[in-house]
């Protein structure tokens, strides 16, 4: 920010936690990090018009539920799968997260999901 902005520049910092985005509408953890993310996306200055604000979070949790459908997929393709997305997120150069960073506020919240995955197909 320093760097996009000078030193006599006046701010304004709008902060939104998961616990606000919760608060707006009843939504699981998952949806909230999403909704967070896509918060955090929003390219600078593409916020003023409409600004990020309840009805904000409740469309952006509508259009990630309308997204949201169920499949079925073979166990051992998913298992595969999960195993290539671990590595990946794992490696020393973190090869994967250029991709996944538009689905995850971070590399942990990626290594978690695939974890639950993996802990789905153990059961």
């Amino acid at each position: 920010m320093k760097r996009a902005f000078g030193r006599d520049e006046k701010l304004a910092l709008l902060v939104w936690t998961r616990e606000d985005v919760t608060a707006v509408e009843t939504m699981t953890e998952h949806e909230a990090d999403a909704i967070l993310c896509a918060i955090g996306n929003i390219g600078l200055g593409d916020h003023i018009d409409e600004g990020v604000s309840g009805a904000t979070v409740r469309k952006m949790l509508a259009g990630l539920r309308a997204e949201t459908r169920m499949v079925s997929v073979p166990s051992d393709l998913l298992a595969r799968i999960t195993e290539t997305t671990r590595r990946a997120l794992s490696a020393d150069d973190a090869q994967a997260w250029e991709l996944a960073r538009h689905s995850f506020p971070s590399v942990n919240d990626a290594l978690g999901d695939v974890a639950w995955l993996e802990k789905q197909l153990a059961a």
